[in-house]
């Protein structure tokens, strides 16, 4: 009987404290990221071009908490990718500072000449630098196709 018990209670600590922590992740709530301009829930519509040099737009910016629908076109002769990398940012203590793009905001490796389409929601940090890069193969040495920077508003 007592190690029921003692099972019902760690099992309950385990459940509060994953509930106490769950408001802090980067998707989580504006008690760990409160909102730069008060503005969320803005949809946006990129096309973004890539080669075999670097990307049509180094600077993207779209709003946090929002909707993305991107749309990348290889023009390149080799395949090419995107994904955003995290980044770090400060926060209320018990709150995460390493903070990251979803995972569906990633394309992997695509064909010369085609496209990918993908829609995901960006992160709730804002007023802060993303890096992206291309995640091809080979394009870890071109510089053009690691410099990006994603902006939330």
């Amino acid at each position: 009987m007592p190690s029921s018990s003692r099972r019902l209670g760690i099992g309950t600590s385990l459940l509060l404290g994953s509930a106490s922590l769950s408001h802090c992740s980067s998707t989580g709530a504006v008690s760990c990221y409160p909102d730069s301009d008060g503005v969320t829930d803005v949809v946006a519509t990129l096309d973004l071009t890539v080669d075999d040099t670097g990307f049509s737009k180094a600077v993207v910016s779209t709003q946090n908490d929002s909707p993305v629908t991107l749309t990348l076109t290889n023009t390149g002769t080799k395949p090419h990718g995107f994904q955003v990398g995290c980044t770090t940012t400060t926060a209320p203590a018990g709150c995460l500072t390493k903070v990251c793009f979803p995972n569906d905001s990633t394309i992997a490796p695509i064909a010369p000449g085609t496209s990918k389409t993908i829609t995901f929601e960006t992160p709730t940090p804002d007023g802060i630098l993303y890096p992206f890069r291309s995640n091809g193969p080979d394009d870890s040495k071109v510089t053009g196709l690691n410099d990006g920077q994603w902006s939330l508003m």
